[in-house]
């Protein structure tokens, strides 16, 4: 005889894991923000460039990743941000866009957050505050901040 409860138990996880996926992307698009905005896949060496600022990306107030923002010398002038792992190998690299100038990661702003993934506070040179957000897994998703 078949238990009715398991099917209960499946529609319920189902629902769960739905209501995370949805909570996961649609929470970050409520931000009182302009955007999302993307950056673009930065190719070139980091180690030569200027450091701005950095932050400890946590979860239990264990450090995961670093992230580092670092000035672009190239010919588009702005931010290179930059996600490592805790042994210091680059996981990636994004350029900002130039028209938001040098974007300074705020220290210690960033926190967990609640459906997964960290959200960390930006200060842009030529613009209002922002906020990036970084997958659980330390993938670049999009950020945020006021002209």
């Amino acid at each position: 005889m078949r238990r009715i409860g398991s099917g209960f138990n499946y529609l319920f996880l189902s629902l769960l894991i739905v209501g995370w996926e949805a909570a996961y992307i649609a929470l970050p698009l409520l931000s009182r923000y302009d955007g999302p905005f993307n950056a673009e896949p930065f190719g070139f060496a980091v180690s030569g460039l200027p450091f701005i600022s950095r932050t400890d990306l946590k979860v239990f107030g264990i450090t995961v990743f670093v992230l580092e923002s670092r000035e672009n010398l190239g010919p588009d002038p702005g931010t290179v941000f930059v996600l490592r792992n805790t042994s210091g190998r680059i996981l990636w690299t994004r350029l900002g866009a130039p028209e938001l100038g040098i974007i300074r990661l705020e220290e210690k702003s960033a926190h967990w957050f609640i459906p997964g993934g960290w959200v960390v506070r930006l200060k842009p040179e030529y613009t209002g505050n922002g906020e990036m957000y970084v997958s659980p897994l330390g993938g670049f998703r999009f950020f945020f901040h006021r002209w």
